[in-house]
């Protein structure tokens, strides 16, 4: 009985004793979920940068198989370059390797094999220069040259020794049928040996240190292109951003893509997808502008984020942009605090005419409660009152003349 009665308490405190490994589990969940959200933090970031974007619209541009394919260049080793047509003319930007496997950790990219070339196992560099070395003395002072026999006498030797065609032993000339090539060797300028077959040397013109073939490394070149799997997210940032530039410097607006601000309570630095700002009657006119994608609907979070950036910084026109759509929650939120909400493309002209209406609306709304504002603060023309004694002084005044 006593033994039963241990086991079950036993197992009753087993059960009430969190498993370690449910323990781990769960920090493993909360450790990826926290992983996927930088990640898309990042990501959202990299849709703001001028380069990013720029980089973007080209390959979009030029189709699903366009590829950034590195070019080998003296000097440089191996550049990403991109070109695109602007107004006829053919534009060319390189593009630093660091950047594009960032985007490929992104998700933004993919990359896939182009080549695999020897690199230098101090600097990495592949800029190196080949050399043929002497088996025996280890000279790279070596010549290629090719031995003839002449087979009358058997006499072998380099064919430029066969000065005016003639055997150096016998004095014979090299008549057809009586000579013959015995292919190509070696010969050491140093030593005087004579090889077939060299051993090599590399020598890396980045850092000028020696290596032998088998001690240089092995590293694989790849080529870019974008991640078709989020083609239409890439396609929604980039184009709904650079509609809304676009738009807001037509109406005289000055940009910042990406837009960055230093908050006055917490002063800490506050990135917006975008800040624009422009002189209208005597004030200056800010707008500030953030941006988030998602798979089906934006949910609350990166609103709830933009409104304590915001509540940093002065901001006149504060704008949402939820793509392709916002949360029923995250709708009650903007509209409880007077943003102006855009939701899904902008990449069709209906859609652009509504936010310029709407920009414009807010402008007009800001213009005229500064000019009640100012007419609050001008004094009243009250007309003059005349006090009992002054009044009094005059009466006599007038009896007197």
């Amino acid at each position: 009985m006593k033994k039963s009665q241990e086991q079950k308490t036993d197992a009753k405190k087993a059960a009430e004793q969190p498993n370690e490994n449910t323990i781990s589990d769960k920090k493993e969940a909360i450790n990826a979920i926290d992983v996927e959200d930088k990640i898309e933090l990042e990501r959202r970031e990299a849709y703001i940068e001028p380069e990013t974007r720029d980089l973007l619209r080209k390959l979009l541009q030029d189709g699903d198989k366009k590829e950034i394919i590195p070019f080998y260049t003296p000097g440089s080793g191996f550049v990403y370059q991109v070109t695109s047509s602007t107004s006829g003319k053919n534009e060319t930007d390189q593009l630093s390797r660091d950047c594009l496997e960032n985007l490929v950790q992104l998700g933004i990219l993919q990359k896939s094999f182009f080549e695999s070339v020897s690199t230098c196992p101090h600097c990495e560099s592949t800029i190196m220069t080949l050399h043929n070395r002497c088996p025996k003395c280890k000279s790279h002072n070596v010549d290629k040259t090719s031995l003839t026999e002449h087979i009358p006498c058997g006499y072998i030797d380099q064919r430029n020794k066969y000065i005016q065609d003639r055997c150096p032993k016998c004095g014979e000339p090299l008549l057809e049928g009586q000579y013959r090539n015995m292919g190509r060797w070696y010969v050491c300028q140093e030593c005087g040996e004579k090889f077939e077959n060299p051993e090599f040397d590399l020598i890396c013109r980045n850092c000028n240190k020696n290596f032998t073939i088998k001690e240089a490394q092995v590293t694989e070149i790849p080529k870019f292109s974008l991640n078709l799997t989020r083609k239409k997210e890439i396609r929604q940032n980039v184009a709904s951003l650079e509609n809304i530039r676009t738009l807001l410097a037509d109406l005289g607006f000055s940009i910042e893509m990406p837009g960055l601000t230093i908050g006055q309570k917490s002063r800490m630095q506050h990135h917006f997808s975008l800040i624009a700002k422009k002189q209208i009657s005597g004030q200056e006119i800010v707008i500030a502008l953030d941006h988030a994608v998602s798979e089906s609907e934006v949910q609350s979070s990166p609103l709830i984020l933009y409104l304590y950036k915001i509540s940093e910084v002065k901001v006149d026109i504060p704008i949402f942009v939820a793509i392709p759509a916002l949360s029923d929650t995250a709708k009650k939120i903007a509209q409880g605090n007077n943003i102006l909400l855009i939701e899904g493309s902008t990449e069709q002209g209906e859609a652009i005419t509504k936010i310029k209406n709407e920009i414009e609306e807010r402008i007009n709304q800001i213009n005229q409660k500064t000019i009640n504002e100012s007419k609050e603060q001008q004094p009243e023309n009250k007309p003059e009152t005349t006090s009992f004694f002054s009044k009094l002084r005059g009466v006599k005044k007038k009896n007197l003349t």
